[in-house]
């Protein structure tokens, strides 16, 4: 489901390699998921258990340490997971696929910046598809928060200026 007109994600884009850290429990009872054979298989598979592990707060003290208890999370913490997630899914099915996460300096939703801490900026991932080489094929624009309020996922549309990637982060 695409996003459109909802909601706008201005430049600066940072991107760069998630900083997730995953209990082992919780390394465990992912390895235990059936592998998708498809890029946009490992977009599901992380979308569902990003969610299965996280709802949507703000109350909370920003952590990037994860296990197997659902606890409150802000849109920084469903893209570090989801994108540990995928990364970790691909590896484990020999999928070519990188998931960065992108933080957008500034946001909008309906055209308006929110007030409130964590309202003027957003994170969100992008999933590279790469052939055998490294090399980019196609670019999945995916929000994890979105998703699991029942958003949707695909914010192409919703993404303004260019999102550079360096060679190191697509590494």
């Amino acid at each position: 489901m695409k996003i459109r007109g909802f909601a706008e994600f201005w430049p600066p884009h940072s991107v760069r390699r998630s900083r997730a850290v995953l209990a082992p429990a919780l390394r465990d009872e992912l390895a235990r998921r059936p592998m998708p054979d498809t890029v946009p298989g490992l977009v599901e598979l992380a979308l569902v258990e990003t969610g299965r592990y996280l709802h949507f707060g703000l109350e909370h003290r920003t952590a990037l340490r994860f296990d197997t208890l659902e606890r409150e999370a802000n849109c920084i913490e469903y893209a570090e997971l989801f994108a540990r997630i995928l990364d970790d899914a691909a590896a484990r099915a020999g999928l070519h696929a990188r998931a960065l996460v992108v933080h957008s300096e500034r946001a909008r939703l309906l055209g308006v910046r929110l007030p409130g801490r964590g309202m003027g900026d957003h994170d969100w991932v992008l999933v590279l598809e790469l052939d055998q080489h490294g090399a980019e094929l196609r670019r999945h624009f995916v929000d994890p928060t979105f998703y699991d309020v029942g958003l949707g996922w695909d914010i192409a549309s919703s993404v303004r200026g260019e999102v550079r990637v360096s060679p190191r982060a697509s590494k």
